[in-house]
């Protein structure tokens, strides 16, 4: 399934700017979106139990999240936080410092359906953030199986980051969840990934992007 957001425009003396989003929760769909160079990292060349703090998963994309470990977890090696879920506040934060505008990810482990072994009492919050200053929250329930959810996402704006707020239990805790399956592309315009050495000076270069902020 695929939704397109309304682009949203910003007008100056004698230009105008026009910036759009579009959310996908296929990833057959958000692939032939791209049509471009699609890096993945799947977390399958990383031991049981490797710290993720401080990694590079892919060019220019490290994982954080404000917990006591964030390590790869799992016979099907996946990215989890473990510990301090009790205070309700637990989070994912991806960051790029390239200039990717399709990126996607797999929210794993996240069953939200009462009588079906969850306790999940609301939503996930998956934000979006971009370089012109605008971001995209998104509301992300889970389902029956606790199959993983993909959402992907493209822009005519880099993407600088995402955060995955999990969803709460009756407890006030967190529910478990876990991450998978990073992807990120330049939306098939031409362009190659950048080489390690050259990261300094495309981060310098997205900061010196104007800043807009789009109102919704």
């Amino acid at each position: 399934m695929r939704r397109t957001l309304a682009a949203l425009a910003l007008l100056t003396a004698g230009a105008a700017q026009a910036a759009s989003v579009s959310v996908f929760t296929n990833l057959a769909d958000w692939q032939a979106a791209v049509s471009g160079a699609i890096q993945t990292q799947d977390f399958s060349g990383y031991a049981t139990g490797t710290s993720l703090f401080g990694e590079t998963l892919l060019p220019g994309m490290t994982l954080t999240s404000n917990t006591e470990r964030l390590e790869v977890f799992g016979a099907d090696l996946e990215a989890f936080a473990l510990g301090g879920r009790g205070a309700g506040n637990l989070y994912y934060e991806g960051q790029y410092a390239l200039p990717y505008r399709a990126v996607a990810l797999d929210i794993g482990s996240f069953e939200s359906v009462p009588g079906n072994g969850s306790t999940a009492v609301d939503t996930g919050q998956l934000l979006f953030t971009f370089s012109d200053g605008s971001t995209e929250l998104l509301e992300i329930a889970g389902n029956a199986t606790g199959a993983n959810i993909f959402i992907g996402v493209v822009a005519d704006f880099a993407i600088t980051r995402f955060r995955w707020t999990e969803a709460h239990e009756a407890s006030g805790g967190n529910e478990e969840t876990s991450l998978d399956n990073l992807r990120v592309a330049l939306r098939g315009d031409g362009n190659t990934v950048p080489l390690p050495g050259t990261l300094p000076l495309v981060a310098l270069a997205l900061g010196a992007l104007p800043l807009a902020q789009r109102r919704r």
